[in-house]
């Protein structure tokens, strides 16, 4: 059996700023429309589907629900850019650790992405 990861979606009540936090780590979104009448943005990045889709209620944990990593060419100038949208926080400033430097910072959502430099 073969086991290929291709997609992962997000359900948002912030989708300006989710879509802003994602632009900037490097996806690209291209709207889709779906039936039910919400907002879905759909980026594709070697071959795994990243989606936000807009819904109104979306129950907040005070633990993040969700864990992303990304590897970044330029941290300290992603996390700086990052930190400017409103909702993001940074809890982990760029660090300098045993496998590489890294940084972690909540997006909109308080979901937390670990970011490590390339």
């Amino acid at each position: 059996m073969s086991l290929v990861f291709t997609s992962i979606t997000i359900n948002t009540n912030h989708l300006q700023g989710m879509l802003e936090f994602y632009q900037i780590i490097g996806f690209q979104f291209k709207a889709t429309k779906v039936d039910k009448g919400s907002e879905v943005y759909r980026a594709t990045h070697n071959g795994v589907e990243f989606s936000l889709y807009s819904i109104k209620n979306v129950q907040k944990s005070q633990i993040p629900s969700l864990q992303l990593g990304f590897r970044v060419t330029d941290l300290e100038k992603t996390v700086e850019s990052l930190q400017k949208i409103d909702g993001a926080m940074c809890i982990l400033d760029p660090t300098d650790m045993p496998d590489g430097k890294k940084s972690i910072i909540l997006d909109p959502d308080g979901h937390s992405i670990e970011l490590v430099e390339a």
